[in-house]
């Protein structure tokens, strides 16, 4: 089993590793130290190389571990995420949920726990959560409509896009040219460019369709 590291704190890192390497069925195939830095390496790995599971921190510099399930869940489809963290708060569950990720454990969690969850998110299509985690869960499953509309509209405004190249995307995802555009949002043509630029740089993909997937699967156009 092809298995991704996606953690900030080196003794983290160290520490996930050495819990997985006694386990002969897994490889480690990419460590990267936030998402930025994940998205750059999986650019440079062959796709039969890819891992087909990835073990993901949510608080980190640069793109943190909500952002990159997010994007993945277009870029990369195929690979599964299970998120390893120390938070337990249910924003926070309910985002990486949302977003895409397959399970959700705490850091403490014993070394089988952790394989065990590798091996069911492969081979049965699980949502491995550690006990504490999915207690949580259950009570946010209880939760009123209200409760769940306001978590979404947190999570709408903490976008990794700022206000302006939102609203340039709303404008791409109608359809609009760049002129079309700069006329509507009363700038300059080239001035759009650099926005969609930036857009296709923070989303970490490179053509209309793909920022028109996330912006629907994101919910970020209504």
């Amino acid at each position: 089993m092809k298995v991704g590291i996606v953690e900030d704190n080196l003794l983290n890192r160290k520490i996930i590793k050495e819990k997985l390497l006694p386990y002969e069925d897994i490889q480690i195939v990419v460590v990267a130290d936030n998402g930025e830095s994940f998205f750059e390496k999986m650019e440079q790995m062959e796709k039969k190389d890819f891992p087909q599971v990835v073990l993901i921190d949510l608080e980190m510099p640069l793109l943190d571990g909500i952002s990159t399930i997010s994007i993945s869940s277009v870029k990369y489809p195929q690979i599964k995420f299970i998120v390893l963290t120390i938070f337990e708060d249910n924003d926070k569950i309910f985002e990486a949920i949302r977003a895409g990720a397959s399970g959700y454990l705490l850091k403490e969690d014993k070394a089988v726990n952790i394989v065990e969850a590798i091996t069911n998110v492969l081979e049965y299509d699980g949502i491995p959560m550690s006990p504490a985690i999915a207690r949580r869960a259950m009570n946010l499953l209880k939760e009123s409509g209200k409760t769940s509309a306001k978590t979404l509209e947190n999570t709408k405004e903490n976008s990794v896009l700022s206000e302006r190249e939102m609203e340039i995307l709303k404008e791409i995802v109608r359809g609009n040219s760049p002129h079309e555009i700069a006329e509507r949002l009363f700038i300059s043509p080239n001035t759009v460019r650099t926005h969609v630029n930036n857009i296709y740089k923070k989303l970490h993909i490179n053509s209309r369709s793909q920022a028109i997937n996330i912006a629907y699967k994101n919910k970020w156009i209504e």
